[in-house]
């Protein structure tokens, strides 16, 4: 059973949904975009080695604070920082175990490649950073290894109905220096306008583990599963309180996976863009 409440927690932490995502567009030279993201996620069930849901025997939930940062340095360049913080809690065994801190850092560069309108194409660069938690702690909140991600974005603006609206999508290769397995990771989003102040947001996302990772001891008979795979879907919508200030409310669910967990929930962003 504690292999499984790992693969679950580590499984909830490094794959967060595509809220605050810019995808294939980059910012404007000087201009910052910030996202303030509230996370929340249960489950009392799991998606075993070959797929199958599987109960748990106890329920994990999760809560998270992450704030998220781009900032155009060029008209061509884009710098981004993601921050988590997450609380965990775990009533599988007895007694239960909760644990809170802040976990892996990602930062990186966007760098657009190609625009002719309506269509972008970019290309994104990503380092994931440990930041100095215990994994003798459960649940754990990561890895605790680093690790690096090469990505393309594609992206294109739509007009239906005399409304805007997008659709864009992006593949990636992710590396760990370490235990983790590599994995291909991609994503399709949509957007359309339904009204002036207010967008539907569908998205999909697949992270697949590509099982070459090595098992690591981690304490007194632990081992890390480092192979999961995970497919989720989410839906929402984004209400525009002003030109440079939107509300973004989501509902996602993990809807197959292997040496993961199941279940799902739902987060809050509140977008600002400052120029």
């Amino acid at each position: 059973m504690t292999r499984w409440v790992f693969v679950l927690t580590v499984a909830v932490v490094i794959a967060a949904p595509t809220g605050a995502r810019a995808g294939a567009w980059v910012r404007d030279k000087g201009e910052m975009f910030v996202a303030l993201q509230y996370y929340y996620y249960e489950t009392s069930r799991f998606f075993d080695h070959s797929g199958n849901s599987q109960k748990r025997g106890g329920k994990f939930k999760k809560k998270e604070i992450n704030p998220y940062i781009e900032y155009g340095i060029t008209s061509q360049d884009t710098l981004f920082l993601n921050l988590f913080y997450d609380w965990l809690t775990d009533n599988a065994a007895e007694p239960s175990s909760s644990n809170s801190g802040l976990t892996d850092v990602e930062c990186g560069w966007r760098r657009l490649l190609l625009q002719q309108p309506p269509q972008v194409l970019s290309l994104q660069t990503t380092v994931i950073v440990p930041t100095g938690y215990d994994l003798d702690e459960d649940p754990r909140l990561g890895y605790d290894r680093f690790g690096m991600e090469l990505a393309m974005f594609y992206g294109r603006s739509l007009q239906w109905a005399d409304r805007y609206g997008f659709v864009e999508g992006g593949v990636g290769f992710r590396h760990y220096f370490g235990y983790p397995a590599e994995q291909i990771r991609s994503y399709a989003m949509l957007g359309q306008d339904i009204w002036e102040h207010f967008q539907l947001l569908g998205a999909a996302e697949l992270h697949y583990g590509l099982n070459n990772g090595s098992n690591k001891n981690i304490g007194t008979n632990i081992t890390v599963e480092p192979n999961y795979r995970l497919l989720k879907v989410s839906l929402g919508g984004r209400l525009r309180l002003r030109p440079n200030c939107s509300l973004v409310l989501a509902y996602y669910r993990h809807m197959w996976g292997e040496d993961t967990g199941a279940g799902g929930g739902f987060y809050g962003s509140l977008w600002i863009t400052v120029k």
